[in-house]
């Protein structure tokens, strides 16, 4: 709408290199500090090296006119869906999905709080260190370390610029995680003797955490579709020295693991979903989102649990989770779940002893994490039990 306002035609039918050219623009003089002449002057070049000067020129004009208003950002008149899709930089879909999911006010409050700047969290890994000790460290290492809100193993990295150089993260001293990723794994209560599986297990952070929380003591089975993943997976849990894992290949869509039926106590199903939950670390994502692929993703979703279900033995516990807000691919996918098999049953009130925000579980029993309400990347959980 800013870039709009000064120009003759629709951006969209403007050229594409002067069109991300002004977006570019425009963004470092209404929300960068970098000065006014350096911007217009960088991104006028840069036009003029790929389109000549006829298209550099149009891009000098526009921007000077957005300097000459006074760089302010405009809004769409009227209150209503348009001025919330461009207030809250989200497209009309998944604006709509998400209204239809939470309600308009928390969908409101769940996009304003995705354009804020996320957290940088770590987990300390306590098969290398403890928790403690690794926070002393990192206060000499000048990274501000402090204590995340729910997760015990949580550490919040204020100046974590330092963090891939470090030679306490190449040793496997801490993971980058979340902190609402560092909830999931609690939710199973893992114990050493336990054999659980991890049907969706790359790149392994809830993997080398369940191994932890074990204390290196269950046997653990964490699979996943391809070797590339499989190798992201031996990956960490080499670095972390996380015990009791072994990694098999296997694809949930293609059926349950073989030669598994009703072996595992405990099953962890973190399954593919659109990823809503985390655009703010991935905020191109929202301009990806295709709601016409729900369907087919809400189906391969269904198969994954099914055939994960298989492995599960009378009386163990499931988790089935996913790092979208999406009510089809969440609620949706475990009610119908739970029609389709009459020996599961939705595990209430939680698990026993676990870390999280008590506001986060809802009426019915599902876990819902969001940014606005506990500060963490939008996650779901569903704990499902297998009767016998």
């Amino acid at each position: 709408f800013t870039l709009s306002a000064h120009l003759l035609r629709p951006i969209e039918k403007t050229d594409a290199w002067a069109r991300n050219a002004l977006r570019l623009g425009a963004y470092q003089l209404l929300y960068t500090r970098v000065p006014e002449r350096a911007a217009i002057f960088e991104t006028v070049e840069a036009v003029k090296k790929i389109r000549g000067e006829k298209t550099a020129g149009l891009v000098n004009a526009i921007l000077r006119k957005v300097v000459k208003v006074g760089k302010a950002a405009a809004l769409p008149a009227a209150e209503g869906a348009e001025r919330m899709e461009v207030n809250r930089s989200a497209p009309h879909s998944l604006v709509s999905a998400l209204s239809r999911s939470l309600g308009e006010r928390e969908a409101v409050s769940f996009l304003a709080a995705s354009l804020e700047k996320p957290p940088f969290v770590v987990r300390a890994n306590p098969f290398r260190i403890a928790r403690d000790d690794l926070f002393a460290r990192l206060v000499r290492a000048g990274m501000a370390p402090s204590p995340c809100r729910y997760a015990p193993d949580g550490i919040v990295l204020s100046k974590p610029a330092g963090v891939h150089a470090d030679p306490g993260f190449r040793a496997g001293e801490y993971l980058v995680m979340d902190e609402g990723a560092q909830l999931i794994a609690p939710l199973l209560v893992p114990s050493g003797g336990e054999e659980i599986l991890d049907a969706c297990a790359s790149p392994g952070g809830k993997t080398t955490h369940l191994a932890a929380l074990a204390g290196g003591k269950a046997r653990i089975t964490a699979t996943d579709v391809s070797e590339g993943r499989l190798r992201l997976l031996r990956e960490a849990v080499s670095r972390t020295g996380a015990a009791g894992v072994t990694t098999r290949l296997h694809d949930f869509r293609e059926g349950p693991l073989p030669k598994s039926a009703e072996r595992f106590d405990k099953i962890l199903v973190d399954s593919p979903c659109s990823g809503m939950g985390v655009i703010r670390r991935n905020p191109d994502a929202k301009w990806r989102f295709q709601p016409e692929g729900l369907a087919e993703l809400v189906r391969l979703q269904g198969i994954i649990l099914d055939s994960a279900w298989a492995s599960l033995r009378p009386g163990g516990l499931l988790v089935y989770c996913t790092c979208t807000p999406l009510e089809e691919e969440n609620e949706g996918v475990v009610e119908s779940f739970l029609g389709r098999h009459s020996e599961a049953g939705l595990h209430q009130g939680g698990a026993r002893g676990w870390p999280g925000p008590l506001n986060a579980w809802s009426p019915e029993g599902f876990l819902r994490l969001s940014p606005h309400r506990h500060g963490t990347d939008g996650f779901f959980a569903a704990l499902v039990r297998k009767s016998g």
